[in-house]
């Protein structure tokens, strides 16, 4: 029997796996890099700011927008591909769905939030142990809108102070970034 008609062996085939992606897939990585640049031409300069991205790319989104010509806008696409190159599109795509009111991310960010405003508005204690798992808040400011908070759920009211403790417990964990699978946490 010729070579030609053997099976590889398996060195051969460890080799393929040395080589990384296809081509095929790095193009694929690319456009969809290339995409997500693209698609931050249509957020506004405040969302912007929330991204991590170089200030090279968001000077490139911006002139994006502000190009008419058809040509020189697919000559800025292709810039911004570039760029995208040079930036963590992982990052990048997971800040966009944080910020996404319909991503997964972003639901299991208001649930546990609004488990934690609950929580502090219906335990004393439950302050503490907020504390104890987002230690970057400011502990004073979290009392007083917890009081403010109470004191409207006494009146059987919701709105202004239970918001803004609602606002400042998902300000604190986001800033953290510890949002469990479940959604929830040792509240």
């Amino acid at each position: 029997m010729s070579e030609h008609h053997l099976p590889p062996d398996s060195s051969e085939a460890h080799d393929e796996e040395e080589f990384g992606p296809s081509k095929s897939q790095v193009k694929r990585e690319a456009h969809a890099a290339q995409a997500l640049g693209v698609g931050l031409a249509e957020l506004d300069a405040d969302t912007l700011d929330h991204l991590p991205i170089s200030d090279r790319l968001r000077d490139g989104v911006e002139q994006l927008k502000a190009t008419r010509s058809r040509g020189a806008a697919k000559r800025q696409r292709q810039y911004i591909g570039r760029l995208m190159r040079e930036e963590d599109v992982e990052a990048i795509d997971a800040a966009l769905k944080r910020l996404d009111p319909h991503s997964p991310e972003n639901q299991r960010l208001q649930m546990q939030a609004e488990a934690w405003r609950d929580a502090l508005i219906e335990d004393l204690e439950a302050i503490t142990r907020f504390i104890d798992s987002y230690a970057a808040v400011d502990v004073q400011h979290l009392r007083q809108l917890q009081r403010g908070a109470r004191t409207e759920a006494a009146r059987e009211e919701y709105g202004k102070a239970s918001r803004a403790l609602f606002l400042e417990v998902r300000s604190v964990i986001e800033a953290v970034g510890e949002i469990n699978e479940e959604g929830t946490s040792n509240i």
